[in-house]
């Protein structure tokens, strides 16, 4: 991808402590010079300095229930018709002017990213769709395993004239056709799981504005200490609360410097409380170990 450097964004340093959200960090400030960005091919310039750790979801305005937040929609959006088939979700955000927004910030080498999770708290998925900035048109492949109703929640950095950056995260519903939705009852999984031949530790319970969560990551009884950085972290924790599906987003405190591919973490990651309301969450844990990005998921009761 080809990145044309547009102005100078300072990074903000943020007074939140502990984890960060895919937004609210370094930020690079950029957008492309072609008509269509691939995101999965490499980000332009890095302006950002330091580890991505320290910045969280809360630091962003929304919460993943609106597709309205602070001058910014998410709308003419559209979605696989049926379950099994190939499809793609596509989608415009209007900005302040009312006009579709087509100047972004990179945040952790993506210009946008994209959280879609059933309402039963499965089928989860974190993917990153292509811009057309001639348009403001978003698209990415995806497809669904089960059919019924879904949420998606986009976090994104929007370039502002004066070279500022406005950080959002908005959401809406949508549903995939097929068979009879049957929701999968909730049976929380806390404590520990495995996935991959891993074992995954994560507290049971938390509170708002509460000490710091703690997650753990071992294989045969063995402590792993060479998780990679994924998207500039050595861990992405996407949470949805049960009934309503407030999102969170976090990262651990400890994490690599900016670039630094050659970075080792693990096995313990700190991960600070961003939580705003309480009830249940189910946290989606993604981590890379030996080139592989693995994805299992742990319940939190925050209270």
């Amino acid at each position: 991808m080809t990145l044309r450097i547009t102005r100078t964004v300072l990074a903000l340093a943020l007074a939140t402590p502990g984890l960060a959200g895919c937004g609210g960090g370094s930020h690079d400030s950029a957008t492309t010079a072609s008509s269509t960005t691939s995101m999965g091919s490499t980000p332009g310039t890095s302006r950002g300095a330091g580890s991505m750790a320290g910045m969280n979801m809360g630091a962003m305005d929304g919460d993943g229930t609106s597709a309205t937040v602070s001058g910014y929609s998410l709308v003419k959006v559209t979605n696989p018709a049926k379950a099994g088939k190939a499809g793609q979700i596509s989608f415009v955000i209007d900005g302040p002017s009312g006009k579709p927004q087509t100047d972004f910030t990179l945040q952790q080498t993506k210009l946008l990213h994209l959280y879609v999770v059933r309402n039963d708290l499965t089928g989860f998925q974190h993917i990153h769709p292509n811009l057309d900035v001639k348009t403001g048109l978003w698209t990415v492949p995806v497809t669904f395993a089960k059919p019924g109703p879904y949420r998606m929640v986009i976090e994104f950095e929007a370039l502002t004239a004066d070279g500022t950056f406005d950080d959002r995260i908005l959401g809406t519903n949508f549903t995939v056709g097929g068979a009879k939705y049957v929701p999968a009852p909730y049976t929380p999984v806390t404590g520990k799981t495995s996935v991959d031949g891993y074992d995954v530790s994560l507290d049971e319970t938390s509170t708002i504005n509460g000490p710091p969560l703690h997650l753990n990551i071992t294989k045969g009884g063995v402590p792993v200490t060479d998780l990679q950085p994924y998207l500039e972290s050595f861990a992405h924790v996407t949470g949805f609360r049960e009934g309503d599906l407030k999102a969170v987003h976090v990262h651990p405190t400890e994490g690599p410097k900016k670039g630094d591919l050659s970075a080792r973490g693990g096995p313990l990651l700190t991960l600070a409380s961003v939580f705003t309301a309480v009830g249940k969450y189910r946290m989606f844990i993604e981590f890379q170990d030996a080139g592989q990005v693995h994805l299992t998921s742990l319940d939190v009761q925050v209270s």
